[in-house]
């Protein structure tokens, strides 16, 4: 009786294992569409961004060819839409890493968060908002900064404590 209850414990373990593998097996191939669905999603906003650029970028032209005084604005609100790119490009490359299955910095997102500030700041300037909306833009790019540096730092310590251990080892 023992035999047959432990021969059915063994059977029992191996079909959840089993059920493990195939569970496993679905949710990555699950995660990788996910990622696969990101990564185009990032390039048609990515092309929809260069579109936005070219129409500034003739914007400006049209400016400058009119002679139009106060061609700063153009400029900026150009400058604007090509710092949007930027960020696009680092989560396009970050999405490739992960699909190969290695690991993304943290830097990324603060990145991406500066790019957004500094653009917020380009175009409130370009449209004449207050100064003191600016002043709070420069608050959290100088908050993003130093998070930056702690991110950077955090990940030089992380990085030669493994090369330390490798070298132990």
């Amino acid at each position: 009786m023992k035999k047959k209850i432990k021969h059915l414990k063994n059977k029992l373990v191996e079909k959840i294992s089993n059920i493990d593998t195939a569970l496993i097996g679905f949710l990555e191939n699950f995660d990788r569409l996910i990622h696969l669905f990101l990564a185009v999603l990032i390039v048609v906003v990515s092309l929809a961004i260069f579109i936005w650029f070219v129409h500034d970028f003739i914007g400006l032209i049209k400016n400058v060819v009119e002679f139009k005084r106060n061609i700063s604005g153009s400029a900026l609100r150009l400058f604007g839409t090509a710092i949007l790119l930027w960020p696009l490009s680092s989560l396009l490359r970050a999405e490739i890493n992960l699909i190969k299955g290695e690991k993304i910095s943290l830097n990324l997102f603060v990145d991406t968060a500066i790019a957004g500030t500094i653009r917020s700041v380009l175009i409130s300037t370009a449209e004449g908002e207050e100064l003191k909306e600016t002043y709070y833009y420069i608050i959290a790019l100088l908050v993003f900064a130093v998070v930056r540096l702690i991110v950077v730092y955090t990940e030089k310590l992380e990085k030669s404590q493994k090369e330390g251990e490798k070298g132990g080892a």
